[in-house]
């Protein structure tokens, strides 16, 4: 490859570097916080901690930068080599497995990963049930719909209820339908992500690859039977990460967007993303900040990222009316924001058990002012500080009294930013615990924030347990078909078994996930593959409005787990040449345009 096409070297290894010494950071705080439980930022702490991460990172850095660019500059010889090892077997499977045409293997792709997470919904018949489901199925019950849980999927729970009542006499093989139609739409999108790579040309070994991921991996097979929002938005989130990458790299080859169904696949996943996670207007509305800078800033470009944005924001803007006439029709109403509040929540209750004079630690120096004392007890009530949890909001959230910010935002503002002034370490060290499973590979709490002393079994990483008691009163029940997977596989989850697996836990753990992006990302910007960033604009927006939550859960992370797989030899491909170099060869492809 022509060394002049990518990104200058110096700027290279900044980017690179950069990202090494964030990663190290995470790491040594993350490290240092499940070790001691507290941090105290003194200068010779920072200066340790900054020096080790910035030398450990321009190392990492440096070193990752040198076989990027190696492999940019060989054109990925070594990776089509490995590929073109495996294209004998791996074309014959796939070939065999779902014919030869994109459209073909796509279908055939939905039929297998249908197939093979059937056996997980005969064991956990009619579904699980874990979550907010038995919640939300209060609300369905009584006739009141709340926001905090997004109505359109309270809604679905309501027509699978009545199709069980009505249709099967039998409100549980109701439920069971649900979790049917729930697994076929994500298999759906998986297929739908097998078919971008088709077009993509993709080498046959990975085509495999994806699909045997997808048919094996544990935590797929847990989440497409779980009764949860977060299931159906993944499904919406891959096709729109996928179609949006679809697009784009369309307009790189033709020069132009491709039109008709990638128009309207983008369209609708937008719409359902924003439908069925509160958090996913916002998420979308950091890729319109990126998308309006494409356009004001890309100036050879500046016609196709502007009519990008048009699509966009009327995407954006229809998913919000959808939304809004849902609520309406339904006579909707407003749920507590507190959920929004989730980290000055953990921050402030840190600070009152270190600095409060409350008697909960005996590190608390009784160092706070009594006016801001007096404000944190308005604002968390019963003085549910002292249940205060570095991993998980929860147990000070439920307590919290919203009213304060509300109505005495001057006042709870004032307080806040001069609390931060105060003791900014007791806020970062706030919010490093409760994202320590995003940031740092090497957290065990994520798997063990629901494991609560005192309850059923099922409450690690991949959450099962049921309210089973008010379920039941509704009709709603365990039901196994298949006992023994049922025992093996409750065993799995409640256990945590993945951490037991050397090496390859790094797959199923949730700190992963961002360094991988930020590691495709800084290959992207090496290769000058700018336009092939704004689809990760979706991916970081979405991460950051994890930061912003009360806990760390598998079904938070679920989307960017599941979406990887597809997103990154599409982005990062292992031709160099285009995916459709003679299109009239190409009928798909045509069509599309």
């Amino acid at each position: 490859m022509d060394q002049g096409k990518l990104l200058k070297k110096p700027a290279g290894y900044a980017v690179l570097g950069t990202m090494g010494f964030l990663f190290f950071f995470c790491c040594l705080t993350g490290r240092d916080l499940a070790a001691e439980g507290n941090i105290l930022w003194t200068g010779a702490y920072l200066v340790r901690t900054l020096g080790l991460s910035l030398a450990a990172g321009a190392a990492l850095g440096g070193l990752v930068c040198v076989l990027f660019y190696r492999m940019a500059g060989s054109g990925g010889a070594a990776l089509e080599a490995g590929a073109a090892s495996g294209k004998r077997w791996g074309g014959w499977l796939w070939a065999r497995a779902s014919g030869r045409s994109p459209g073909r293997k796509a279908l055939g792709g939905l039929v297998v990963l249908f197939l093979a997470w059937l056996p997980g919904f005969l064991a956990y018949y009619p579904a699980i049930c874990a979550y907010d489901m038995p919640i939300q199925t209060g609300q369905l019950m009584a006739g009141i719909y709340i926001d905090h849980h997004p109505i359109a999927h309270t809604l679905l729970l309501k027509g699978a209820v009545l199709l069980g009542e009505n249709v099967f006499g039998n409100i549980n093989a109701g439920i069971g339908c649900y979790a049917l139609v729930q697994m076929a739409f994500l298999a759906s999108s998986f297929a739908f992500g097998i078919w971008c790579l088709c077009r993509r040309r993709t080498r046959r070994i990975w085509l495999v690859l994806v699909a045997l991921s997808g048919m094996l991996y544990p935590f797929h097979h847990y989440m497409s039977i779980s009764v949860t929002k977060d299931t159906i938005f993944t499904a919406f989130f891959i096709l729109q990460v996928m179609s949006l990458l679809e697009l784009i790299l369309g307009q790189e080859e033709w020069g132009e967007f491709p039109r008709g169904r990638l128009w309207g696949i983008y369209f609708f996943s937008t719409v359902g993303m924003i439908l069925f996670r509160n958090n996913g207007k916002y998420a979308f509305a950091v890729f319109l900040v990126l998308n309006l800078a494409a356009f004001l800033f890309g100036r050879k470009r500046r016609a196709v990222w502007g009519r990008l944005f048009l699509l966009s924001a009327a995407a954006f803007l229809a998913g919000s009316a959808a939304l809004s006439g849902i609520y309406r029709a339904v006579g909707g109403q407003q749920g507590d924001r507190r959920e929004m509040l989730s980290l000055p929540i953990q921050q402030l209750a840190r600070v009152m058990v270190y600095h409060g004079g409350v008697d909960v630690l005996p590190e608390d120096d009784g160092t706070m002012e009594e006016k801001d004392k007096n404000l944190v007890d308005d604002f968390i009530l019963n003085q549910a500080y002292r249940n205060y949890r570095p991993d998980f909001t929860d147990p000070v959230k439920s307590n919290v009294n919203t009213s304060v910010v509300r109505y005495r935002a001057g006042e709870f503002l004032s307080a806040y930013l001069g609390l931060f002034a105060q003791y900014p370490g007791d806020y970062v060290n706030a919010a490093l615990a409760v994202n320590a499973g995003y940031l740092y590979p090497g957290d065990v709490t994520h798997a063990f924030v629901n494991a609560q002393e005192g309850q059923a079994a099922g409450g690690g990483y991949a959450q099962t347990r049921w309210d089973e008691g008010t379920l039941e009163e509704w009709g709603i029940h365990k039901d196994s078909r298949w006992p023994g997977l049922y025992a093996v596989m409750e065993e799995w989850a409640d256990g945590n078994k993945y951490l037991d697996l050397p090496v390859l836990k790094y797959l199923f753990v949730p700190g992963v996930w961002v360094w991988l992006y930020l590691l495709l990302l800084g290959w992207l910007l090496l290769n000058r593959r700018f336009s092939r960033c704004l689809p990760l604009g979706i991916i970081f927006g979405y991460f950051l409005t994890l930061l912003l939550g009360p806990t760390v859960q598998l079904r938070y992370i679920y989307p960017m787990m599941a979406v990887f797989p597809f997103f990154l030899p599409a982005a990062w491909p292992m031709r160099r040449t285009g995916a459709l170099e003679d299109k009239g060869k190409q009928a798909g492809g045509q069509n599309d345009r």
